[in-house]
C-alpha cells in the first residue's frame, strides 16, 4: 500500500510531463494564506473542488445564460456553460499537455462573478454603478474575484491561488481576439487592482478558457435561439453553415479541432484565420439575430428595470435601518417582506465596515441572486399582499 508522499510524488512526476508551456502546480504562487498540503490533491485540483462545494457556484444553475428564467428545461443556463466550457477546455488543453486541474478550476469559476438575468443584468448594474461616480463600472469577471476573495464564506473567500484568481479575473468571453498569449510578465500578487478588460491571463491555461468561453457560448445560444423560434435556421448565413455547421456539436467540433491544430507547440492560444472569420460571422449573427432580437431586448429591459429598482430600495433601507442596526425598522421590513432577513443577516456576516459604500453592499448582494430569488424578492418589496 501506498503512503501518502509516495502517492503525492506520483502526482507531481506526472506533472513533469506536461508541456513546457504548462503552469505546473510546483510552479504554483501559491495562496494568500497558506494551507497545509493535501496528500491526493494537487493545488489546481484543490481549487477546483474549492468552487464546486461553494453557494456562488450552486446558484450557477438558477442564472440566466441568455434566456431569460426559461420554463424550457433544454435552454442553457449558466451553469451549463460554465461545465460546457470545461468540458471544451478541457479536451483541447489534454491534446496541448496543458495542465488540466488548473483549466478544470478556472473553468469552473470564471462565471462566478455574474449577476442575475446575465448580460441584461450585468448592464443595468454597470449603469447604476456610473451614476454613483464608480468609473470602472460592473464587470462580471472582475466582480468575480471578488466573490471568491471576501464574499464566500462569511467573508473569508474561498483562498485559492493566484493563478485560478488570475484566470477568472482576466477571462472576458466578451473580447475576441484570434490568439490569447499569456502575460507572463504581470505580477499577479496585484490581482485586486484590476479594474478593466485590458489584460490577457497570466497562463497559457487561463489564456485557454478564455478563447473557449466564446466557442461554448455561440454555437449554444444559437441552437437555444433555434428551439425558441428567435431565430430560423435558413436566416443563419450560407459560409457560416458550410464552414462550421449548423447544430452545436458540429459548430464546436469545428472550433475545437482548428484551436488544437493552430496551437500546438506555442506559447499561444489561437484559431486560423479561415475559422476565426467564421466565429466572428456567427458573432456577429448571434447579436444582430439574437441578442437584439425585439423580444429578448424587450425581456431583458424588464430584468434591468426589476435589477434597478431592487438596487434603489435596498440602498434605502440601508440608510434607513443604519445598516442594519435599526432593529425595530429591520424588524418591521422583515415582517412584510420576510426575505428581507436575508439581506440583513448578509450584511451582518461579510466584513462590512462603516466606511464601506452603501453601493459596494447592494452591489455584492443583488450581484449574488438567481434570477428567481431576485423576482421573489422584488415581488415581496414592490407588489400588495393582503391586509387580512
Amino acid at each position: 500500500m501506498k503512503s501518502e508522499l509516495e502517492i503525492r510524488t506520483i502526482l507531481l512526476r506526472n506533472e513533469e510531463r506536461l508541456s513546457p508551456f504548462a503552469r505546473k502546480s510546483s510552479e504554483s504562487l501559491g495562496r494568500r494564506a497558506p494551507m497545509q498540503e493535501d496528500p491526493f490533491r494537487l493545488e489546481f485540483a484543490r481549487d477546483e473542488t474549492r468552487i464546486l462545494h461553494s453557494p456562488p457556484f450552486r446558484r450557477l444553475k438558477h442564472k440566466t445564460q441568455v434566456f431569460l428564467s426559461p420554463d424550457n428545461d433544454h435552454i442553457c443556463t449558466r451553469m451549463e456553460h460554465v461545465l460546457h466550457v470545461s468540458s471544451i477546455a478541457s479536451v483541447i488543453g489534454r491534446c496541448l499537455n496543458l495542465n488540466i486541474d488548473l483549466i478544470s478550476a478556472i473553468a469552473k469559476g470564471h462565471d462566478l462573478g455574474h449577476p442575475p438575468f446575465g448580460h441584461a443584468g450585468e448592464r443595468a448594474l454597470d449603469e447604476i454603478l456610473r451614476e454613483r461616480g464608480v468609473a470602472s463600472g460592473f464587470k462580471h469577471e472582475v466582480h468575480g474575484l471578488r466573490v471568491v476573495d471576501k464574499l464566500t464564506n462569511f467573508g473569508a473567500g474561498l483562498n485559492l491561488t493566484y493563478e485560478v484568481r488570475d484566470g477568472i479575473v482576466t477571462h472576458c468571453g466578451e473580447s475576441f481576439e484570434r490568439s490569447v498569449a499569456p502575460d507572463r510578465t504581470r505580477d499577479i500578487r496585484q490581482l485586486e487592482a484590476i479594474e478593466e478588460r485590458d489584460l490577457f491571463p497570466a497562463t497559457l491555461e487561463g489564456c485557454l478558457v478564455r478563447l473557449v468561453d466564446r466557442i461554448a457560448y455561440l454555437g449554444r445560444d444559437l441552437e437555444d435561439a433555434l428551439k425558441a423560434g428567435i431565430a430560423s435556421r435558413d436566416q443563419v448565413p450560407t459560409d457560416i453553415v458550410k464552414g462550421l455547421g449548423l447544430e452545436n456539436g458540429q459548430i464546436i467540433g469545428s472550433f475545437v479541432n482548428d484551436t488544437i491544430a493552430s496551437s500546438l507547440d506555442r506559447d499561444a492560444i489561437s484559431m486560423s484565420e479561415e475559422v476565426f472569420e467564421l466565429m466572428n460571422g456567427l458573432k456577429d449573427f448571434n447579436y444582430t439575430s439574437i441578442y437584439q432580437h425585439d423580444e429578448v431586448e424587450r425581456i431583458s429591459r424588464k430584468a434591468g428595470n426589476l435589477i434597478g429598482l431592487l438596487f434603489r430600495e435596498l440602498e434605502k433601507m440601508l440608510t434607513a435601518s443604519d445598516r442594519g442596526r435599526n432593529t425595530g425598522y429591520v424588524g418591521s421590513i422583515v415582517r412584510d417582506a420576510p426575505l428581507m432577513e436575508i439581506f440583513f443577516h448578509f450584511i451582518k456576516n461579510t466584513n462590512y465596515t462603516d466606511e464601506t459604500p452603501l453601493w459596494r453592499i447592494v452591489t455584492d448582494y443583488v450581484a449574488g441572486m438567481t434570477d428567481s430569488f431576485a423576482e421573489r424578492t422584488f415581488g415581496q418589496l414592490f407588489l400588495p399582499t393582503p391586509v387580512i
